[in-house]
């Protein structure tokens, strides 16, 4: 029997004091194998005192950094589904000017 990986996210919220640790959480052998975004807040047209990482890629992965953020007391986002969304819209928006400007 095949064993299938399905790709999970979680998105951290972090208030200006606490983004000194996302290089060494990010930098960690195993997440930074995995699809990592950050984005500031007023980027993504939400609180621009926030910013937001997302994570995306294996359960082990997404579970090693909830509990690295927990340590450095950050949790996940309230509004997952907002800002997974505003992040994605974000990279859309982005994809397309790179095309537009290589098409």
């Amino acid at each position: 029997m095949l064993a299938y990986l399905i790709d999970m996210y979680a998105i951290f919220e972090l208030e200006k004091d606490k983004t000194k640790h996302i290089a060494d959480i990010l930098s960690d052998d195993l997440i930074s194998r995995q699809t990592t975004v950050v984005r500031d807040g007023e980027g993504l047209g939400l609180d621009e005192d926030i910013t937001y990482v997302m994570i995306e890629g294996s359960e082990d992965a997404v579970e090693k950094c909830k509990q690295l953020f927990a340590d450095v007391e950050v949790e996940e986002t309230e509004n997952k589904e907002e800002v997974y969304k505003a992040i994605k819209e974000n990279e859309d928006a982005a994809a397309a000017g790179v095309g537009t400007i290589f098409g």
